[in-house]
């Protein structure tokens, strides 16, 4: 198993996701190796992960640069750079649990039929969040499906990008190798969709998906994370790609779907509005969905025009 970190300017962080990695407890008979994709880093990435690599505790760490900025490049670099069977993508926040490698390789060889899994992820935040912010703990990767593996469906199918499992073959089977719908993060940039798609594109291409809370990690939210500004722009991030996984999720029928989130959306931006006027702790959650909305407009009307040109491109 190979795990992919991608990072960028994050280098406090990624020395603690590292010094938490070389804490695992491995069977010696299970073969694994880190890969750090410094994503044009200009802080101290590159003596972070070369201290790690002296001390020649976890087995294979390197640091490879890439110099097209995204996360979707980086996650493309390092599954390139890969060579075992199966890439975990862990994220520059990512606290591992002890046992997570091993309990992952386990999971592995005993659900040959898996194209992806996740396991639990639970918040470390920097500073106590507001209610808003801790009720919306979803749209910042916490995942708990509670305490047996489960199956995961169309209808159900998330998996967050922090400590994302997928097997090689289903990656390129997928076709997501060859070409992304999504760019997800890039740079300072809230884009997302990124993770969703790989999880979409394999589940397409007939592989199971699964959840396991055998393998647990702490996803750690900065201070600079933890506010309703920042959460109301990332949801605009996760309505603008909404259309394109809705083409993933549900084929031909994604323009009627798309459209009916959009009027839900219009009419819960009035609702909430009009109770924000009475009741101003409100407010946030009005602003919510309206970047919500927005962004499913906004990605609506992009997804349109792409598949408008790739027509016109074929005549």
């Amino acid at each position: 198993m190979d795990i992919i970190i991608c990072t960028y300017n994050n280098a406090s962080l990624l020395d603690l996701v590292l010094a938490k990695i070389s804490l695992q407890k491995v069977s010696s008979h299970h073969k694994w190796a880190v890969i750090v994709v410094d994503n044009n880093c200009t802080d101290e990435t590159d003596r972070i992960v070369d201290k790690h690599i002296s001390r020649k505790v976890i087995p294979n760490l390197r640091r490879i640069v890439e110099k097209k900025q995204g996360l979707t490049y980086a996650r493309l670099c390092g599954v390139k750079n890969a060579i075992g069977e199966w890439i975990a993508f862990v994220d520059d926040d990512c606290l591992l649990s002890e046992n997570w490698v091993e309990q992952a390789i386990i999971f592995t060889s005993s659900h040959p039929n898996c194209g992806a899994f996740g396991g639990k992820v639970v918040l470390e935040w920097e500073i106590t969040p507001s209610p808003i912010l801790a009720k919306h703990e979803r749209e910042f990767a916490a995942s708990n499906r509670g305490h047996m593996p489960k199956r995961l469906y169309r209808n159900d199918f998330h998996i967050p990008g922090a400590g994302l499992v997928v097997q090689k073959a289903a990656l390129e089977k997928s076709g997501w190798l060859d070409k992304q719908l999504l760019k997800d993060r890039e740079g300072e940039k809230l884009t997302s969709g990124g993770d969703s798609e790989i999880v979409l594109r394999i589940l397409n291409a007939g592989y199971e998906l699964w959840y396991t809370p055998d393998c647990m990690l702490n996803h750690f939210v900065p201070i600079r994370r933890i506010s309703e500004e920042y959460l109301v722009n990332m949801v605009y991030g996760f309505g603008a790609a909404a259309p394109y996984l809705t083409i993933l999720r549900w084929n031909s029928l994604w323009v009627g779907i798309s459209a009916l989130r959009i009027v839900k959306g219009l009419i819960q931006i009035v609702t909430w509005s009009l109770i924000a006027f009475f009741r101003p702790s409100a407010t946030v959650q009005a602003s919510i969905i309206r970047s919500l909305t927005q962004g499913q407009i906004d990605g609506f009307a992009a997804a349109i025009s792409s598949i408008k040109r790739m027509k016109n491109e074929k005549m």
